[in-house]
C-alpha cells in the first residue's frame, strides 16, 4: 500500500478543500474530515502507486509540503524495541527485556509523542443444560433437561501515551509505553505514578539528545475511522469480538512525521 500525506499546508485549510476533493474524487465535506484532525494528515492510502504519485505531484504543485511512502517501509509498533525496564546511563538507555539493547542518545533523530487507544467489545454465548420438569413429564422421564443459551457482553477501553523514538542510524525504532514499563531504573528520580515516570523519561531523552526533533502534535490525535477499524470473529464457538485500535494508524502518522523531520534536517 502507498500513503500520501500533507506535512504543511501552503495556505489556509479552507482554500485546499475543493482541490483536494477533486483530486480524491470525493466531496469537500469528506476532504475536510481528512484534514480536520490536524496537520500533518494522511490523505490517501491506496494500492495504486501511480495514483499516489499523481496526488503527490498535485499537492506539491499547489505548494504544499507533501510526502509519499510505501507501507512496507513502516516499522510497526508491535515490532519496535519496547522496553519493559530501563537502566539509565549518562549517554544511553540500556534494556535487557524483552531483548538486550542500547539506546544511544546521540543517535536519536526524533522523539514523537502520540496516543494509543484500544476498544474491545466481546460477546460470549454459553450453552448449558438445566432440569426441565415439563420435558420430564412429557417424555416419561426419558428427557430430563433442556438447553439454555446465555449471552454476556464485555467492553474494555484502554488509552495511553506512547513515545516513538526514531534513530539517525536507521536501526529499528523504539517505542516507550506509559503503562507496562518498570521505571525503577530511574533511581532517585522515580515517582509514585507511571505517568510521572513516563514524563521523566521523556525529559531525560530531551536533555540527553538536544539534537533530536521533539514533536508532541500527535498526542490525543483523532484518527479517521477508515484507518483504525479492525474487526474479526471466531474466537471460539458462540463468541464475537470486535477490536478497534489506533496503533497501526499512529504508526503510519509517526513514520510520516519522522520522514518529514528527516527531510527538514537534510
Amino acid at each position: 500500500m502507498f500513503v500520501v500525506g500533507i506535512a504543511r499546508l501552503a495556505g489556509a485549510l479552507q482554500d485546499e478543500l475543493t482541490a483536494l476533493a477533486a483530486d480524491l474524487g470525493m466531496t469537500a465535506y469528506d476532504a475536510r474530515m481528512l484534514l480536520a484532525p490536524g496537520i500533518p494528515a494522511l490523505v490517501l492510502v491506496t494500492p495504486d502507486k501511480s495514483r499516489a504519485l499523481g496526488l503527490l505531484g498535485s499537492l506539491r504543485a499547489r505548494g504544499h509540503d507533501a510526502l509519499a511512502f510505501d507501507t512496507q517501509a513502516v516499522v510497526s509498533s508491535q515490532t519496535m524495541i519496547s522496553p519493559r525496564q530501563l537502566a539509565v546511563r549518562t549517554d544511553r538507555f540500556e534494556v535487557s527485556l524483552p531483548e538486550p539493547a542500547q539506546l544511544v542518545f546521540s543517535d536519536i533523530l526524533a522523539l514523537l509523542r502520540g496516543t494509543h487507544e484500544t476498544r474491545v467489545d466481546a460477546t460470549v454465548a454459553t450453552t448449558k443444560r438445566k432440569f426441565s420438569a415439563g420435558r420430564a413429564a412429557l417424555t416419561g422421564g426419558l428427557v430430563m433437561t433442556k438447553k439454555e443459551t446465555l449471552s454476556s457482553s464485555s467492553h474494555v477501553y484502554d488509552k495511553q501515551e506512547v513515545l516513538y523514538i526514531y534513530l539517525r542510524s536507521g536501526n529499528r525504532p523504539w517505542l516507550l509505553r506509559e503503562s507496562g514499563t518498570r521505571y525503577d531504573g530511574l533511581g532517585d528520580r522515580m515517582a509514585p505514578t507511571e505517568r510521572a515516570n513516563f514524563l521523566t523519561v521523556v525529559d531525560i531523552l530531551r536533555q540527553g539528545a538536544p539534537q533530536a526533533v521533539y514533536d508532541e502534535s500527535l498526542i490525543g490525535r483523532k484518527i479517521p475511522e477508515r484507518l483504525t477499524q479492525i474487526a474479526f470473529q471466531g474466537m471460539g464457538s458462540g463468541s464475537t469480538r470486535v477490536e478497534s485500535t489506533t496503533d497501526a494508524a499512529m504508526d503510519l502518522l509517526c513514520h510520516f512525521v519522522a520522514m518529514w523531520h528527516a527531510k527538514q534536517q537534510a
